[in-house]
């Protein structure tokens, strides 16, 4: 059993959001956090912005703001983040983003909440009509080719930022998603909270999982 788990996020550690839903079940594990913008100024941060149509993720900053950054650009910050975790005594790393961090690597077991929880979601939907939230509009297409190239669902795409604290965009996707026929729901960003999918599954009557709960009970039921 590993010790020692790393936490990497894409934007500062450490993600005082997302501990509390994930501690319970962590309890065995000594947990390090190290974020991909953690040695980054405000200025460098900005400079990570998406141009255009190029892929684009969202984390959350130190001071609880968000940023929305390029993924390609993010590639050699997250491997330093890495780098820097296995340094500190990590024995097992985890990418806490359900996007596209490719080339990087860790000489220990490494995984990521995109494949976990994604890989583990489509297995929980198997035959069910699939709804997905992300944070921003102009990911909607391109996770809609994800899930469908990846796993062949045709998944109902709504958008709501889980940094921002709009209730009101968080209800209008859960709308129409219900609307959309949705039977299960995933909220596709490790920066929704148990508390946001409580709420989209009242308002659209279907079960609802969250990234961050489904990608950690995977990965520490065999870590």
């Amino acid at each position: 059993m590993v010790s020692t788990l790393a936490l990497i996020t894409i934007g500062q550690a450490p993600r005082v959001d997302i501990w509390p839903d994930i501690a319970p079940l962590l309890d065995a594990h000594t947990v390090i956090e190290h974020g991909a913008l953690d040695e980054l100024s405000a200025e460098e941060i900005a400079r990570l912005a998406p141009n255009g149509n190029e892929e684009r993720v969202v984390s959350r900053l130190r001071d609880g703001s968000s940023a929305t950054m390029s993924e390609h650009a993010l590639a050699p910050l997250v491997q330093s983040a890495i780098d820097r975790a296995v340094a500190s005594g990590a024995q097992a790393v985890l990418i806490m983003c359900t996007g596209n961090v490719p080339s990087v690597t860790a000489p220990v077991p490494l995984y990521t909440a995109e494949k976990l929880a994604r890989a583990g979601m489509a297995g929980l939907a198997d035959a069910r009509r699939l709804g997905v939230v992300v944070p921003e509009p102009e990911q909607r297409q391109v996770i809609q080719q994800r899930w469908a190239a990846a796993f062949g669902i045709d998944a109902s795409i709504a958008a709501a930022n889980p940094y921002a604290g709009e209730a009101e965009a968080l209800a209008a996707a859960a709308q129409q998603l219900a609307a959309d026929g949705a039977e299960i729901v995933f909220l596709d960003c490790v920066g929704y909270t148990q508390a946001m999918a409580d709420e989209v599954s009242r308002i659209a009557g279907v079960p609802v999982l969250t990234a961050r709960s489904l990608a950690v009970r995977l990965l520490a039921a065999v870590a």
